[in-house]
This record gives C-alpha cells, structure tokens and sequence, in this order.
C-alpha cells in the first residue's frame, strides 16, 4: 500500500510540475501563433489527421498497453513489439508517402503534397522509441517522460513560432513537429537503458497481441469517429472552418484533458499491480472519478459561460466565430473523463474484448449521428457530438456494473452533484458577460467570484474529496488520505 501511494504521488506529482510548468508556455505560443496564421492556414493541417491518427494507431496494435500490463515481461516480449511497431509503421508510412498525390488533389490542396510525405517520414522515426516509453511507464518512472516533454517543448515552440514570424504559413508548423519528435527520439535513445536485440518470439508476439489487437481496434474506432469531425468539415466546408473547430477543440479540451491525461497515465500502470483485488479497484475507481470529476466540473462551465470574452482577448477579431463551437465542445469535455476511467477499468481487468465490443456499438451509434449531421452545418456536428458523449458515458458504464458493480446510476449520483454546484457558482460570472466591462475584467472577475463559491463551499463544508484533490495540488499528506488510502 505503501508503496502504491508514493508511485501515485510521485507520478501526478511529475505530471503537474510538466503542465504547471509548460501550459502558460504553450498557452502563449497559441495565442501568437493565432495572430499570425489564419484559421485556414491552421485548418490545413487538419486535413490529413484522420490517417495518419489510423495508421499510429494501427502501427502500435496496443502493444504499449499489453506491455505495461504484464507483469512478468521479458526481452523476448520488447524486442518483439519493437520490431512489429518499426515494420508495421515503415509499411504504412511508405503508403501514406505514396498517396500524398491523391491527399492534394482529394481536397484540392497543393501544399498537401509534401505536407503529407513530411509526416510519413516522422511518423516511421517516431515509432522506434515506442518501447522505451512503454517500459517508463510500466516501471512507474513518471518523471523522465515528464522532464523529456518540458525541454523537447521548451526548444520547438519558439522555433515553430519564429518561423510563423518569419511568414513560413502552416509549415511553420511542420517545422515545429519535426523538431519536437527528431529531439524526443535522440534524447530518449541516449538516456535509455534498453536497448533492442535481433529476437522475434512468437509465443510473446500471440500473447501481446492477442490483448492488445483489440484495443488497437478500439483505438481505430474511436480515432475514426474523432478525426471523422475534421475530415467531414475540412472535406464539405471549408479548411477555414475546420481552423475555427480545431482551436474551439483545442480550447475546450484543454482543462479536462491535462487533469484526465494526467491521471490516466499515473493510474493505469498502477491499476494493473491491483487487478484482482475487485473491492480495492472499485474504491479506487469512485475516488478517481470524484477526484477528476471536481475541477473538470468547474472549468467547463466557467468555459461555457466566459468562453466569448476569452477567446477574443486570447486570439482577437480573427477568430471570435469559434465561440459557439467552444462552448458546444465543453458538453462534451465535460464527460470525456468518465468514459475514460470506465475503460480503463476495463482494460485493468484483461477484458479487451468487452472494450472492443463496446467501441463497436458507441461507433455505429456515432457515425449514424455525425452523417445525418453533417447534412446541416459545423455547428449540428458540435450538437451531435455533444449528445454521444452522454450515450457514451451510459454505454461504457454497463460492462463496469456487470464487473465490479458500479452501475450507470452509482456514477450519476458521484458526478453530477460537481456539475450542478460549478453551474451555480458561474452565475456572476454569467452576469458579467452582459456588462459593458473589459475582457480581461469579466474573465478575472467572474472566474475568481466562481473559484471562491465553488472552492469555498467544499473547503467550508470539509469535502473528502476537495481534501484529497488539495493534498494532490501541494503534494502534501502528512494527515490526509491519498486516492488509495
């Protein structure tokens, strides 16, 4: 138990110090990065995404998780998924590379070309240190991924933007990226005490990918219904109008997502050494999405109300009609968390199975709506989208009850009490909107007014859950329970 608690503490305390740390720096660059390339210029590079997030996805076959997930892995076993990973991304790369022809005239777009050979040839680079970081995190070290990610950010966001500067448009961006992925590669293979040797085992290659080929799977189904948004709007709208959804998204996804990501990555490898105990899991799990589910709660929907002042004062005239996205997209970031702790549970549990089977039916489902959405404009998709994530978050439950008895109701009452308490709390700030008052004064203004009746009711009351989401912000516990006690 003991030792549980340190690997967790020590791992969300890495994860924090890499976004505390580097969000205000990435945070500025897309603000100036926003001033200087337009929303079709952004939008450019979104055209492609689909495939090349298809083929990642295809290219890993879940090794990394399986990996991670076997306790007893040997050097048969990572040599192996080092070899598959390298083979399989060198074959789909090379076909990537070979249609980008087809890329630049399917959405008329000449800069496609060479944009589309580019990312093939560093999508294959970046697969040969796939192993390295799977065994970092299946070792619980969080730390050197963490610090990793602060320097290869800290070296390529100034060099993408002074290329923006410099009037380089969107390969401003491909600069950027390859700069990022070259340094993240070099140092890892320098820092890295593995190294792979000439081994292919079968027997490792069946086991490994007998769990992780289906949640591969699961991972090109839900990669095809992300990435079906940007192709849909790049394809039938307008690559400008793709920009607009894309920094909308990017916004919104923000928050929740360096909260859930964050977690994610700390709890799955330490889930897995607690797989059979059920009652420990289930205690978890609730604390989990508690713990998650708090600031999410509030960032959302002080994001839904101030998000028109906060996007004029971030990104200024150019880019105010992604507003209405924004603040559509945050109903779906809001929830995002909980299907994800569902199936992660899922995965903890060896259950690989059941999560393909329900990325099955939640795709089927989602493409259904997007398709007669798309029929009407970029804002139905947002709407679309918005209603799938509550299908979702009902659909991923189901299995979760069956397993551990954490039904689809047990949840509501866990999370929506966050929800409602952090919708209040925003009504001066929704007050303030409609005042002739200066961005900066309605964001400070309402979202301090929301932080002090939010926060301050728990820290009144003596929330369990607000003690222990504090005691993870400072990283100190000398007399409070952790997630695991």
């Amino acid at each position: 138990m003991g030792s549980i608690k340190k690997e967790t503490i020590s791992g969300v305390k890495w994860g924090l110090l890499q976004k505390i740390s580097m969000q205000p720096v990435t945070m500025l660059y897309s603000i100036l990065l926003a001033r200087l390339l337009s929303p079709a210029e952004t939008g450019i590079m979104g055209l492609t995404a689909i495939f090349f997030a298809v083929a990642g996805t295809l290219a890993s076959a879940g090794f990394g998780s399986a990996l991670i997930r076997k306790q007893d892995r040997t050097e048969a076993d990572c040599s192996t998924m080092f070899w598959f990973n390298v083979g399989m991304s060198f074959l789909l790369s090379a076909l990537l590379f070979i249609a980008s022809p087809w890329f630049a005239s399917f959405y008329h777009e000449p800069l496609l070309l060479w944009l589309t050979r580019i990312s093939a040839v560093m999508m294959f680079i970046g697969s040969t240190a796939g192993v390295h970081w799977a065994l970092y995190s299946a070792r619980r070290d969080f730390k050197t991924p963490a610090m990793v990610n602060m320097v290869t950010t800290v070296v390529g966001l100034p060099i993408g933007l002074g290329f923006a500067w410099l009037g380089f448009g969107v390969w401003s961006l491909v600069i950027q990226g390859c700069v990022q992925s070259t340094l993240s590669l070099a140092i890892v293979w320098c820092i890295s005490p593995w190294r792979p040797r000439l081994l292919w085992s079968q027997d490792s290659f069946r086991e490994l990918f007998g769990f992780g080929s289906k949640l591969a799977a699961s991972g090109v189904l839900n990669t095809l219904y992300l990435q079906a948004r940007t192709f849909i709007i790049g394809k039938f709208y307008s690559a400008a109008q793709l920009g607009l959804y894309s920094k909308a998204f990017h916004l919104a996804s923000m928050p929740p997502q360096t909260i859930n990501h964050m977690l994610s990555s700390v709890t799955y490898p330490i889930l897995a050494t607690i797989q059979n105990d059920d009652e420990r899991l289930k205690l978890v799990y609730r604390k989990y999405l508690r713990v998650t589910t708090m600031p999410i709660a509030w960032g959302i929907c002080n994001m839904i109300v101030l998000g028109a002042p906060l996007v004029h004062l971030l990104y200024g005239d150019m880019w105010v009609d992604c507003t209405k996205y924004l603040q559509i997209i945050c109903l779906i970031y809001g929830f995002d968390h909980i299907s994800a702790i569902n199936l992660n549970l899922l995965t903890v549990k060896g259950r690989s199975d059941l999560f393909l089977r329900l990325e099955i039916i939640k795709k089927t489902i989602s493409i259904a709506m997007l398709i007669v959405a798309a029929y009407f404009s970029v804002e139905a998709i947002c709407w679309a989208s918005a209603l799938y994530a509550q299908i979702a978050v009902y659909i991923n439950s189901y299995y979760t009850g069956k397993i551990l008895g954490i039904t689809w109701w047990s949840q509501q009452k866990d999370y929506w009490p966050y929800f409602l308490l952090a919708a209040a709390s925003c009504i001066p700030s929704a007050v303030l909107v409609y005042l002739p008052l200066p961005d900066v004064v309605q964001l400070a203004v309402g979202g301090c007014a929301s932080a002090l009746i939010y926060f301050g009711i728990f820290r009144w009351r003596k929330e369990p859950i607000y003690l222990e989401f504090a005691s993870i912000m400072t990283a100190k516990m000398p007399k409070l329970k952790f997630l695991l006690g």
